[in-house]
């Protein structure tokens, strides 16, 4: 669970439109795995508020792919929730 979340974290980007009217949120998504480590399913469970945000949600699932191979019997349905806010606005800073 934790190198999926880690995947996760160093794949989020914030959007320049959100960033610029300094849209902040927090989006839950669901997303399910296979046994090689791709997505198989990613939907939004709970709206940021931000349709830029929530995209960003959606769309950072998808690109941290591929996750490691998840081992026979392990969870393969994750629930984050992906916080945008200030700490992602201030200069410098790394999601």
């Amino acid at each position: 669970k934790a190198l999926v979340y880690e995947r996760l974290i160093r794949a989020k980007q914030y959007p320049a439109a959100a960033l610029q009217r300094r849209a902040r949120g927090i989006a839950i998504v669901n997303f399910i795995l296979d046994s090689a480590g791709q997505v198989a399913g990613v939907s939004l469970i709970r709206s940021s508020g931000d349709a830029d945000l929530d995209r960003e949600a959606l769309t950072m699932v998808r690109r941290a792919a591929p996750y490691p191979k998840p081992p026979s019997g392990a969870i393969r349905l994750f629930s984050p929730l992906i916080e945008f806010g200030s700490a992602d606005q201030a200069p410098g800073a790394r999601p």
